[in-house]
């Protein structure tokens, strides 16, 4: 058989027999295969979390931050010369001295006798110009006086001058008494030139006690200035005076800032002022108002604009600031917009160890809140590289793009995109598959923890 089989083999029909005997096996082998089903069964659905979002009324917030400066700075200098008599005992740095303290004097012995001396100028002139009037009052009566003496010479004159015609009177009579008539004259005109005259002499009078009046109140300015007052509560920041020190004029002397009010220039991007910006009432805004009395502070505290401090890296400590205003330009490294806020009485109810008060230096977080406005509310979290997960029809997953959307603390704020009582997938979801089957579950300590956020930010 085996040899049978080997000769079989060396024909030339072995190889075509050989195939066609496999080809026929394989079509054996698949006609008797049990046909394959497809299985119908749908994908399992995959359980997310979901919150349900709200419409709400929020005050959108932007942080910047800002180091803390007084609002009123001072650098106190000498104002006259002379020696220092006197520097109150808690002239040092760091001390806080009450407004109108006297905290240094300078010898005021020249300064008086500067002032004696002007007042007895002023009483000097003020006397020669009461004179002077009374020179002018004489000179009207003595003119008037004069005008009937000569009066009374041109009658005698024109009496003798009849009986001269008549040879009652001697010429020598009559040229006497021509001679008294001139001279009578000349009194008259004498009289009226020193009238001409007065008004110009009481005007230089008057000048001379102007001048005497400005050197007085110099003399008591300058006495004033031998006294240096602190102009507002303050903490001393620097002193360069010592005692029978000889000063000269803007020679400094100590510096100084006030305490019952302080400033932050908080910096913010362009884009974070344009959200806040956004919630602005526009009525609000004109150029009239700009020019008007109203202080920035005022306009935008109708425009519903506020500040929260905190100090940076503690939280716990926070100040209520009022926005003053805006500064008066771009940063040009940074390309920020300053905002000026202040708080006032930031010495009062502090609790040394708790609330401290602000202290110039400070670097401080600056919360700036602007009007409330409308808002859907989500929870930052739920935000995907610029997309937000829905929960769709049919329970199925969407994937929306996010056009306008602010970020505030955990809270992303929407204006479009979502409507209320869609729900968000909290959870993670990979891969997030548009129209994958979703099984929701709703986050309930989720949707109370947002409802907290919410109330905060309210």
């Amino acid at each position: 058989m085996k040899a049978l089989l080997k000769s079989f083999l060396k024909t030339k029909f072995a190889l075509p027999a050989i195939l066609a005997a496999g080809i026929a096996l394989m079509m054996l082998i698949v006609k008797l295969q049990p046909q394959m089903k497809h299985d119908p069964r749908a994908r399992p659905s995959v359980p997310v979390d979901t919150v349900t979002v709200a419409e709400h009324m929020i005050r959108p917030a932007i942080t910047g931050f800002g180091t803390v400066e007084p609002d009123l700075t001072l650098q106190a200098k000498a104002e006259v010369s002379g020696r220092i008599t006197y520097i109150h005992p808690e002239l040092k740095i760091g001390e806080i001295l009450a407004k109108n303290t006297v905290l240094l004097r300078i010898d005021d012995r020249d300064y008086q006798l500067n002032l004696k001396q002007a007042q007895a100028d002023l009483l000097s002139s003020q006397a020669s110009l009461k004179e002077m009037e009374l020179t002018v009052e004489n000179n009207k009566l003595d003119l008037k006086l004069a005008n009937e003496k000569l009066k009374v010479r041109k009658k005698e004159l024109a009496r003798l001058e009849k009986l001269r015609k008549s040879g009652a009177v001697s010429l020598s009579t009559l040229d006497a008494e021509r001679q008294n008539m001139l001279q009578q004259q000349q009194e008259v005109q004498q009289l009226k030139n020193t009238q001409i005259t007065l008004p110009s002499d009481i005007e230089v009078l008057q000048a001379k006690i102007e001048i005497s009046q400005a050197q007085l109140e110099q003399s008591k300015r300058d006495l004033a200035r031998t006294e240096i007052r602190l102009p507002f509560n303050g903490r001393i920041n620097a002193v360069s005076a010592e005692l029978d020190q000889y000063v000269s004029t803007n020679t400094l002397l100590f510096e100084a800032y006030g305490i019952d009010k302080m400033i932050v220039n908080a910096q913010f991007s362009l884009q974070q002022f344009s959200q806040i910006a956004a919630s602005f009432d526009r009525s609000q805004l004109n150029y009239e108002d700009l020019l008007s009395d109203r202080t920035m502070s005022d306009i935008f505290s109708s425009l519903g604009l506020s500040a929260t401090l905190y100090a940076a890296g503690n939280e716990s400590l926070s100040w209520q600031a009022k926005v003053e205003r805006l500064s008066g330009s771009i940063d040009s490294q940074t390309r920020t917009l300053g905002v000026v806020v202040s708080v006032e009485g930031v010495y009062k109810n502090i609790d040394p160890g708790v609330k401290p008060p602000l202290l110039a230096g400070n670097y401080m977080k600056v919360n700036l809140h602007g009007a409330q406005k409308q808002f859907v509310i989500a929870p930052r979290f739920a935000l995907h590289q610029g997309q937000i997960y829905r929960v769709g029809k049919a329970d199925t997953l969407e994937r929306l793009d996010l056009n306008k959307v602010q970020l505030q603390g955990e809270l992303a704020l929407f204006t479009d995109t979502l409507k209320p009582g869609d729900k968000i997938i909290t959870s993670d979801v990979f891969p997030a598959v548009q129209g994958m089957s979703l099984s929701p579950v709703n986050d309930q300590a989720l949707q109370q923890q947002l409802d907290t956020w919410v109330r905060k930010a309210q």
